[in-house]
C-alpha cells in the first residue's frame, strides 16, 4: 500500500550532498528525517555533542569526588595543608568552569 505522505525533492550539489549526508550520520539520523528536523525548525544535535556533555558531566563529578577527598584529607592536622587548601582552590574553579561550559551546550 503506497504511503499517503508527500515526497519533497531539493537539488543539491554533491559537496552539499556529502555535508549534509555526513551531518545526518553525526546525529544519528536518516538524510529524510534530519531534513525534516531542519526545514521544520527543530533543534537538531549530535551525537558528538550529547557525548561531550556527558563526558563533561562526568569529569564535573570527579572532580567534586575528589575535592571532597581532599576536604576529609584537612581535617587531619598535617604539613601539607597549605598545598592541599591551594589544589581545593583551583578544583573548585575548574569545577565552576566545568559548569559554564556545560551551561553553553
Amino acid at each position: 500500500m503506497p504511503s499517503k505522505k508527500n515526497c519533497m525533492k531539493a537539488y543539491v550539489s554533491e559537496e552539499e550532498y556529502s555535508e549534509i549526508t555526513e551531518k545526518a550520520q553525526r546525529c544519528g539520523l536518516s538524510v529524510s528525517q534530519f531534513a525534516k528536523a531542519v526545514c521544520l525548525g527543530f533543534e537538531v544535535r549530535s551525537r558528538e555533542d550529547q557525548h561531550a556533555r556527558g563526558e563533561l558531566r562526568r569529569m564535573h563529578a570527579d572532580l567534586g569526588r575528589l575535592g571532597g577527598l581532599l576536604k576529609m584529607w584537612l581535617t587531619n592536622e598535617d604539613e601539607h595543608q597549605v598545598n592541599v587548601r591551594r589544589l581545593l582552590g583551583e578544583l573548585e574553579a575548574r569545577q565552576a568552569e566545568l559548569r559554564r561550559v556545560v551551561a553553553r551546550l
